[in-house]
């Protein structure tokens, strides 16, 4: 059962038959009397904003001063609490390394029509909140990457269905591997964004073990389509790391060095492309390295590559590629294995990606 006030008569405030009521609700309540004193809260209050067992609300301003506490922004409405007789709140906290975002409203309550105390309802809206974003993504996605494939689709396939035009077979043929194209794009683009909202979610599974790391990075050159393989040098240099072993998902690792490979070459404008992989240790960290020869970055751009939809696109780097999303699931999937992506850059020296995991010294991976 939730808090009750040991002195008080709970028929004496009308709370004798909500008890029961409260207890089963998904939504927190919390009851204070005139003198601002913690009267009643249930267990779903504390399930919402406790981080710790054993936490005692003993008054009105123990509420807010958690309330306040866990807001992840400076909290400029909670006057409104103290102040304010009806009051409906939106704010986001952060509880135990987890973002919700809640709904607070505050109300009199009345005995007979008398004034009795204050109510709090406190809702985790979390589930709705991350619905809409879901949704204010995906129309966000569309506009940013889906109408360029969906258009060129809808003029190639126009184009096969002319009954006045007699194509021949290998335009034909063209068209339809541009179709393919643009599929492949836009399953990618799906699979990207949902890779990102699982890993915003905290819903992101890994399927972690222990393999030698030069696996990682031998399979991952393998698996380079033979268009871009040919675009470059890549040399390899892993010194006595060949068969260090590293914990992880293997799939998800290979999906970042292949996006940092593949992005080294194609925002590379040299006649002669190269790409060098080397590994590196210290007490704490494997550190496998990308280095390219291509354009590199300007220190302004350095913290904004890891957003989601940024793309560098100023004259000194042409064109901008790709969906811009790519870096943003790199770094995603780097944080939730408990490392993280470094770059250094310099503009016309290249660029450094170093996908950095916890280290695992022994072979056995123990």
């Amino acid at each position: 059962m939730g808090y009750l006030k040991k002195d008080v008569d709970i028929g004496s405030i009308g709370l004798s038959q909500l008890l029961a009521v409260y207890e089963c609700m998904p939504d927190g309540f919390l009851f204070t009397n005139l003198q601002k004193e913690a009267v009643y809260y249930n267990d779903s209050l504390k399930d919402i904003l406790f981080e710790e067992e054993g936490t005692i609300l003993a008054t009105e301003d123990d509420f807010l001063s958690l309330i306040n506490g866990c807001t992840i922004r400076h909290f400029d409405n909670l006057p409104l609490l103290q102040e304010e007789t009806d009051v409906v709140l939106k704010l986001t906290v952060k509880i135990n390394e987890r973002l919700k975002h809640l709904s607070v409203t505050k109300f009199e309550v009345f005995l007979q029509s008398q004034p009795t105390g204050t109510g709090y309802l406190i809702r985790d809206i979390t589930q709705e909140e991350e619905i809409l974003l879901l949704k204010t993504d995906l129309i966000t996605i569309a506009s940013h990457e889906f109408k360029t494939p969906i258009t060129s689709l809808r003029g190639s396939v126009e184009t096969l269905l002319r009954e006045d035009a007699d194509w021949d077979e290998e335009f034909k043929q063209d068209l339809l591997e541009g179709i393919h194209e643009d599929l492949v794009h836009l399953q990618e683009l799906v699979t990207v964004w949902f890779d990102i909202k699982k890993i915003e979610l905290g819903t992101m599974s890994l399927n972690k073990h222990h393999f030698p790391i030069g696996q990682l990075v031998t399979k991952t050159i393998e698996q380079l389509p033979n268009e871009i393989r040919c675009m470059a040098t890549i040399d390899i240099n892993m010194g006595d790391y060949q068969n260090l072993f590293i914990y992880g998902d293997r799939k998800r690792l290979h999906q970042v060095l292949l996006n940092l490979v593949v992005n080294g070459l194609v925002h590379n404008e040299s006649k002669h492309k190269i790409i060098s992989i080397s590994v590196t240790t210290d007490d704490q960290f494997v550190y496998i390295h990308v280095k390219d020869n291509g354009l590199g970055i300007e220190p302004e751009y350095m913290d904004k590559i890891f957003e989601r939809f940024y793309k560098i696109n100023p004259p000194l780097y042409g064109k901008a590629h790709g969906s811009g999303l790519g870096l943003a699931v790199c770094r995603g999937l780097m944080m939730e294995h408990k490392g993280d992506i470094l770059v250094e850059s310099a503009p016309g020296y290249g660029s450094t990606f170093t996908m950095k995991l916890p280290s695992y010294l022994s072979e056995e991976g123990e």
